[in-house]
């Protein structure tokens, strides 16, 4: 497995991915166009995990906010195909993702997980994020509310 820059030729394999996650982990409920999508993330980090030229899963980071004070905060997007779930490939894509980050000089990263998606949340455990609380019934989709658990990762040289 080697993980490269995300670039524009492999949106349509990160559209299947972000698709896969539609019922099980995402907030969306309509997978976005590459120009929305985009525009919405952070130029880097991007990054994505392939196997033998298949795109298993995908990383990146959004902004948290327009205002200066917080341009070291990012949120995380972590995607991974169900065909390459359970292979280590999410734990490479966090670990760097977080690299990148700090070499970015991201100080926060930051990850809103829906309470329902364990999976998620032991990832991000394992990768050095701490759990900052839950915000109960803060998201709805699909007419149904969920909590949302908030975790955070630090960079290193942060006192």
């Amino acid at each position: 497995m080697t993980i490269n820059a995300l670039l524009p030729p492999d949106w349509p394999a990160i559209r299947t991915i972000f698709e896969e996650g539609i019922d099980i982990g995402t907030f969306e409920e309509l997978v976005p166009t590459w120009d929305e999508w985009n525009r919405g993330h952070l130029v880097w980090p991007r990054l994505v995990a392939r196997d033998d030229g298949e795109v298993l899963g995908w990383a990146a980071l959004a902004p948290y906010s327009d205002r200066s004070c917080y341009r070291g905060v990012a949120e995380n997007s972590i995607y991974i195909a169900r065909s390459a779930r359970g292979r280590g490939v999410g734990r490479a894509l966090l670990e760097r993702l977080c690299e990148e980050a700090d070499a970015a000089q991201i100080w926060t990263i930051q990850a809103g997980i829906l309470a329902a998606n364990d999976a998620s949340i032991a990832l991000h455990t394992a990768c050095g994020f701490r759990l900052v609380g839950v915000r109960e019934r803060l998201a709805r989709k699909r007419g149904e509310w969920s909590d949302v658990v908030l975790m955070e990762r630090r960079a290193q040289d942060i006192v």
